[in-house]
């Protein structure tokens, strides 16, 4: 848990990543990178939310119907409804979602497809219902300024993964995948070869891919720890493109590993 006064944070931040929220907010579109790596249309399409960090929402069509990995900020039910349009559907027809975490940036659409069954790591309900609050310095002083709306227990089915699980939809399988540290329950899933790491990893202008941001997160040391342990059992040919929540692709390769584990 940080200080948000640590000489060690703060000095470092360049005026290019201070001003980039801003551009962001202006420019969303801007703040993606690579994504087309991951469109697939009409099968599947990533979008990202409006806000200052564009937070990506990404949708698929599969035999089970509409599946979301993560649910985005603000503006996201116009997102989620442009996506599953794209797919030929409503957010109706959303049947499963599958959240890596429960940080607000990431389940602001869920009212939207509260039919879905919501996959997330155990360790993560309590967050995501709203009845423990986040570690992380910053996500802490957020979450203190305004309240935002949780699901209670009883109104959404939650599917709540404690160990490697795989999730069978028709002829797609989504492999999920534990990697607390960020978060308490943070979780990696992988789907058509991209790999969802949540913040587990992130992207910076100025210095490219690395691991999660502290000011963020419940236990830097933990996360790159799920990080390492993840690629010792993840095979590397399975994996095409890595992804953050934040929109930010890339071509999965073990020069890219090696930089998330710093």
């Amino acid at each position: 848990m940080g200080n948000p006064l640590r000489a060690d944070l703060r000095p470092q931040t360049s005026k290019l990543a201070l001003l980039w929220p801003v551009a962001c907010a202006l420019w969303p579109a801007g703040c993606t990178k690579d994504l087309d790596l991951i469109q697939d249309p009409p099968r599947a399409v990533a979008r990202t939310t409006t806000g200052p960090w564009a937070s990506m929402v990404y949708l698929a069509r599969t035999d089970s119907g509409l599946v979301a990995i993560d649910l985005g900020w603000t503006g996201a039910e116009s997102v989620i409804e442009e996506s599953a349009r794209d797919l030929g559907g409503t957010p109706a027809d959303v049947r499963w979602v599958f959240l890596t975490h429960a940080h607000r940036d990431h389940i602001a659409g869920w009212p939207l497809v509260r039919q879905a069954r919501f996959v997330l790591g155990a360790a993560e309900v309590p967050g995501f219902v709203g009845d423990t609050g986040y570690l992380g310095w910053a996500t802490r002083m957020s979450d203190g300024l305004n309240e935002y709306p949780h699901p209670s227990r009883d109104s959404i089915a939650m599917v709540a993964v404690g160990g490697d699980t795989a999730i069978v939809l028709g002829r797609d399988t989504v492999y999920a995948f534990p990697i607390p540290g960020h978060t308490a329950g943070s979780m990696a899933y992988l789907f058509r070869g991209i790999l969802f790491g949540g913040d587990a990893f992130n992207w910076r202008p100025g210095s490219g891919f690395q691991g999660a941001r502290p000011e963020f997160s419940d236990s830097i040391a933990q996360s790159r720890e799920s990080l390492r342990r993840l690629w010792e059992r993840l095979p590397a040919a399975r994996v095409r493109v890595m992804c953050t929540s934040h929109g930010k692709c890339a071509v999965a390769d073990s020069a890219l590993r090696a930089r998330l584990l710093r």
